[in-house]
């Protein structure tokens, strides 16, 4: 399945401090209407919460990261899971050591955070279940 769109607007924003970024990204999307995009951003966070997805059992392990660290970088996109926005992201994060951890963004409280949406203009994809993977997939219906 593939589908092409033409590309909106390209809106760039500053999360506030102590923000839930993903909360964050979705309360752009929402208020700027964008119902599909692709999403980056870059910045610091004072805590994290990552997850790596265990393909035998098929759920997320997740992992917290209490303490500060960068977001050196982070990308996934926003489309449509049950009639609501839903994010997809991945993160790198850097510690004071100069160590990465990377795995899906679950949370993360923000210190300080640059977030680009480039949004697809047409029909949303929308998300639905995959019994193979058990994830939440594009799907061409």
């Amino acid at each position: 399945m593939a589908r092409e769109y033409e590309t909106g607007r390209s809106l760039v924003a500053s999360l506030d401090f102590g923000t839930e970024i993903t909360e964050g990204i979705l309360s752009l999307a929402e208020m700027e209407g964008v119902d599909m995009a692709a999403v980056s951003a870059i910045g610091a966070l004072s805590r994290a919460e990552i997850g790596y997805y265990d393909q035998t059992s098929h759920q997320y392990r997740t992992t917290r990261i209490d303490r500060p660290v960068e977001l050196v970088s982070c990308t996934g996109n926003l489309s449509m899971r049950d009639g609501s926005r839903a994010l997809h992201l991945h993160a790198v994060l850097g510690d004071d050591r100069y160590h990465l951890l990377g795995g899906h963004l679950q949370r993360g409280e923000v210190f300080a955070a640059e977030v680009h949406l480039l949004e697809h203009m047409g029909q949303p994809l929308s998300r639905s279940h995959d019994p193979a993977t058990d994830l939440y997939l594009w799907r061409d219906r």
